[in-house]
C-alpha cells in the first residue's frame, strides 16, 4: 500500500509563529475518513477497551481526543487531544519478522497515544509500550488484507519527533526547522532515542555490516516497490518545502498536499491518476490502489487555542475548511460510512472528484477554479470570525466564542458539499451524452460505482 504523506514545521518557520502537523491520509479508494470527537475521562479498576481488533486494559485516565478516521476502525489516521499533542502516522515495511498473531493496528496505537499522552515525548513513551506488549502488523484494509508498520510524526507546542518502527523494534529523532516523511525510513544514524535491541538485531541478522555505523533506515528498510516507490514523494515533499520563499501559511501548505510532480519529469500525463509515481496529492489508479481520503492541518492560536484545516477527499478536488477545538464536530463532518451518501460531506466532495477524473481536460481546471474561489470566501469569512471569536474571549465568553467558530465550521462544511454537488451537475449531463463513463478510467470507475453504490448519470 502506498500510502501518506506527514510533515511539521517548526515555530521559527511556519507564517503563525507556532508548530504544525501536516497530513494527507491516504486510504483504500472509497474508504470514508469524517472527523471524530471523543471526550476523556475516568475509568474504573478493570476496565477494558476494544480497539480495531485487539481489546486491551483501559488507562486510568484519558484525555479528549479529535481526529480523523477511516469510518470502519477505532483509531486515527491524523488527530489532536485536549493537550494540544498532535500526531500522524505513515505505513511502512520493514525486514522485520512479521507478528505471527494479530498485533495491534498502527492507528489504533496513535490514538491511543493521544489519550493517554501530554506531550510529544510522552507519546513515543506510550506508542513503545504498546510494541513492546501487542506487536503490529493488523490488517489495516476493509476490503482485503494489508498489513503494515507505522511511522510517526508527533507535535507538540514545544517538540517535533519523528518515531520510526520496524516489527517491535523503533528510532526517534527530535526535528528542528521541519521534518517530513512517506512510506519509506527517514530516520539513519540520527536517532536520539531507540528501542533496547534496535541495534543488536539488526547487526545479528547480518542487514548491516559490523564495521559499519548504525542506520536504522539502511538496516530495516524492506526492498520492496511500495518503498523504494515513496521515496520520491518523501524528497518532492522536502523540495517543496525548502524552497519556500517566505514563511510557509496555510496557502503554501495547501500547495504542497495539492502536488502531483508538477514541473518534473513523472508529471502524470493526463491526469493525476495516471502517474508513474504516485504524487502528494493522491489519485488511485484501480481499485486495489490508495487514494487520499482526507487531508488536515494541525496547529496553535496563541487565543483561539488548537485550530485545524480539514479537505475531505482529495485536495486539488476539495476545500479546507477551518475546524476547531469545540469539543464538538458538526454532524456534517462526521458522517460518512460503507456507502454512498448524498448528505455526507465526505461521500459528495469524493463524488465530484472521482467524476472529475474522468477526463482532466474537460473537467478539471473548470472544477478546481470554482473550488479555488469558494475556498477564499471561506477563507476571509474565517478571518473575520476568528477576530469576533478573539474579542469575545477577551471580554471573558469564551463559550460564545466556541458557538461562533463551531458555526463557521458547520457553515463551511455546508458550503463546500452543496458546491461539490453543483459543480457535479455539468459533468453529469456530460457522461449522458457520453452514454455514460468513457476514457482510460472506464473499467476501474464503473467498478467503483457499483462497490460504492453510487450513480454520475
Amino acid at each position: 500500500m502506498l500510502s501518506c504523506d506527514t510533515f511539521a514545521l517548526g515555530k521559527d518557520f511556519f507564517k503563525g509563529g507556532q508548530n504544525v502537523l501536516a497530513k494527507n491520509s491516504d486510504r483504500p479508494v472509497g474508504e470514508a475518513q469524517p472527523l471524530y470527537f471523543e471526550k476523556g475521562g475516568d475509568h474504573g479498576a478493570g476496565e477494558m477497551l476494544k480497539c480495531t481488533h485487539l481489546t486491551i486494559p483501559q488507562a486510568e485516565h484519558t484525555y479528549s481526543v479529535l481526529g480523523s478516521k477511516p469510518y470502519w476502525i477505532w483509531g486515527f489516521e491524523m488527530g489532536a487531544n485536549e493537550k494540544g499533542l498532535y500526531i500522524g502516522n505513515e505505513a511502512q515495511g520493514s525486514r522485520n519478522a512479521a507478528e505471527s498473531e494479530e498485533g495491534m493496528l498502527g492507528m489504533d496505537m496513535l490514538r491511543l497515544a493521544l489519550e493517554r499522552a501530554a506531550t510529544a515525548r510522552e507519546a513515543i513513551d506510550v506508542i513503545a509500550g504498546l510494541l513492546k506488549t501487542y506487536g503490529q502488523n493488523a490488517n489495516a484494509n476493509v476490503r482485503y488484507d494489508r498489513r503494515y508498520e507505522n511511522s510517526y510524526m508527533i507535535v507538540d507546542h514545544e517538540e517535533i519527533w519523528v518515531m520510526e518502527t520496524a516489527g517491535r523494534e523503533w528510532a526517534a529523532r527530535k526535528a528542528g526547522k521541519y521534518a517530513a516523511i512517506s512510506n519509506c525510513y527517514t530516520i539513519e544514524d540520527d536517532y536520539d532515542l531507540c528501542s533496547e535491541n534496535m541495534e543488536q538485531l539488526a547487526r545479528e541478522k547480518k542487514w548491516i555490516s559490523s564495521a559499519e555505523k548504525m542506520n536504522f533506515a539502511k538496516a530495516y528498510t524492506l526492498p520492496a516497490a511500495r518503498q523504494s516507490h515513496s521515496v520520491p514523494r518523501c524528497r518532492r515533499m522536502n523540495k517543496l518545502i525548502s524552497g519556500f520563499e517566505i514563511k510557509p501559511g496555510f496557502e503554501e501548505v495547501y500547495r504542497v498536499f495539492r502536488d502531483h510532480f508538477e514541473g518534473e519529469l513523472i508529471e502524470p500525463r493526463y491526469g493525476a491518476g495516471y502517474a508513474n509515481f504516485i504524487s502528494i496529492c493522491m489519485h488511485a489508479q484501480d481499485s486495489m490502489s490508495a487514494q487520499t481520503a482526507a487531508s488536515m492541518i494541525f496547529t496553535y492560536d496563541d487565543v483561539l487555542g488548537k485550530v485545524f484545516r480539514y479537505a475531505p477527499s482529495v485536495p486539488c478536488c476539495s476545500v479546507y475548511i477551518p475546524v476547531y477545538w469545540t469539543e464538538s464536530v458538526p454532524e456534517i463532518l462526521s458522517s460518512g460510512r460503507r456507502y454512498y451518501d448524498e448528505e455526507s460531506l465526505w461521500w459528495s466532495v469524493e463524488k465530484l472528484a472521482m467524476a472529475v477524473s474522468i477526463d482532466e481536460d474537460q473537467f478539471g481546471d473548470a472544477v478546481r477554479k470554482e473550488l479555488r474561489k469558494l475556498e477564499k470566501e471561506i477563507a476571509d469569512a474565517t478571518e473575520k470570525t476568528e477576530e469576533e471569536a478573539r474579542k469575545l474571549i477577551a471580554s471573558g465568553d469564551r463559550k460564545a466564542a466556541m458557538e461562533i467558530l463551531n458555526k463557521l465550521t458547520e457553515e463551511s462544511a455546508v458550503k463546500l458539499r452543496d458546491k461539490a454537488k453543483e459543480l457535479f451537475v455539468p459533468i453529469g449531463e456530460a457522461l449522458r451524452k457520453e452514454g455514460g463513463i468513457y476514457g482510460q478510467r472506464k473499467d476501474f470507475l464503473e467498478e467503483y460505482c457499483e462497490w460504492a453504490r453510487m450513480s454520475f448519470i
